[in-house]
């Protein structure tokens, strides 16, 4: 299959149906820690939206995920396989992935009321100090 033809399968992408830009961001470093787990793929990010995907050293694909949409952006003829193991990600892991973004979320807001409520408790025993 030429790359062209793979372009047109994919330009409208796949929604991952993810609550907003911090869910993107996990999304995408789980995505990138998965294919760099994988026997013969790389993955690199500067910035959590793009993903540049290689097989075997060669740069073969970039994946978007954006406005909770993953996309693919082919670079060779040989991007059929990180085509092929972005899918698995998605079709195997999504779910899990999002509970765990929710699970984290869910233990940092934790964290941060026990902060506030510590955080409040010690300015009011600042306030006795100088009685």
């Amino acid at each position: 299959m030429s790359i062209d033809k793979i372009a047109d399968l994919l330009q409208f992408g796949i929604n991952l149906k993810l609550s907003g830009a911090d869910e993107e961001k996990y999304y995408a470093q789980r995505l990138k820690f998965f294919i760099m787990e994988q026997d013969g793929f790389d993955a690199e990010s500067e910035d959590d939206e793009f993903i540049d995907i290689y097989v075997l050293a060669e740069k073969v694909l970039t994946v978007r995920i954006r406005k909770s949409t993953l996309t693919f952006q082919p670079l060779s003829e040989a991007s059929y396989d990180g085509i092929m193991i972005v899918l698995e990600f998605v079709a195997n892991l999504h779910e899990i992935v999002q509970k765990d973004y929710k699970k984290n979320t869910w233990v940092e807001n934790e964290f941060d009321t026990l902060t506030t409520i510590e955080e409040s408790e010690e300015d009011s025993d600042d306030d006795f100090e100088w009685i």
